[in-house]
């Protein structure tokens, strides 16, 4: 008798509770094989298997077929479609309930059944991780379902939002990415953030950086570089000892000589 992946999430879907029945193929005998599908999740069953208090069996009618389960007095049935075999099956057990293997922190599950119920199965370690969590090899972070390259630009941010260069757009998606130095960033309260100093902020009014395409907001401010700084910066302008104004009246009182109002 070969052992094939626990039923728990099928049947689970079909009675609302948790099951703790696994299926197993009859290698002797030429009984077909049932295969039913319910939640993402796919069972082959020939013939009968019962452990801890549940039992699963496949029931052939014509051309189709049903997986019936029971746990506890509650019993679903679910219709498939009939094959001679099973192919290659695997194994999956509870333990206390919880299955050994799919879940964030334990082994990624193997053959017909998923690797991972959420996240990602980290292909060198074979654990499965959450969403965010660091992978095997350096710069790669789960990201989906997959590992995937982090810290680059448009890249997924790596772990605690750390970025090689630029900022952590973690307001962007489910999964925030890494975009360049001056770059937008997401709206955020219906206000336009730009990735200045490593860290996505607000931008365009005095004293804050300036928002992408060298642009201030605030009226009487203008784009400048302060002395010793490498980031652009919206200061006020138009006054003695301030940069002359770009649009409008460049000073409200005396004159523009170089870029300063004297």
């Amino acid at each position: 008798m070969r052992h094939v992946w626990t039923l728990v999430v099928l049947a689970a879907v079909a009675l609302g509770v948790p099951l703790g029945c696994s299926s197993s193929i009859n290698s002797g005998g030429s009984a077909a094989c049932c295969t039913a599908s319910a939640g993402g999740t796919t069972l082959c069953l020939c013939g009968t298997y019962s452990t801890d208090g549940s039992s699963c069996s496949s029931t052939i009618t014509g051309t189709g077929c049903t997986v019936t389960c029971s746990y506890q007095g509650s019993t679903a049935s679910i219709n498939g479609t009939v094959s001679a075999t099973c192919g290659t099956t695997t194994t999956v057990t509870f333990e206390g309930g919880v299955p050994n293997c799919g879940y964030p922190g334990a082994t990624c599950c193997t053959g017909s059944t998923e690797a991972c119920t959420n996240g990602c199965c980290d292909p060198t370690t074979q654990v499965c991780l959450s969403s965010g969590d660091q992978c095997s090899g350096g710069s790669l972070v789960c990201t989906g379902t997959s590992c995937q390259p982090c810290g680059g630009t448009d890249e997924a941010c790596c772990p605690g939002d750390q970025c090689t260069t630029g900022c952590c757009d973690y307001d962007s998606t489910a999964n925030p990415t890494c975009v360049a130095p001056g770059a937008s960033c997401s709206m955020l309260a219906g206000g336009e953030q730009v990735c200045a100093n490593g860290f996505c902020g607000s931008c365009g009014t005095a004293f804050e950086p300036c928002c992408p395409g060298d642009v201030c907001t605030q009226s009487d401010t203008v784009c400048t570089i302060p002395a010793g700084s490498t980031t652009s910066q919206c200061a006020e302008c138009g006054f003695t000892g301030d940069p002359c104004c770009t649009s409008g009246v460049p000073c409200s009182s005396g004159t523009c000589s170089a870029g300063m109002c004297q």
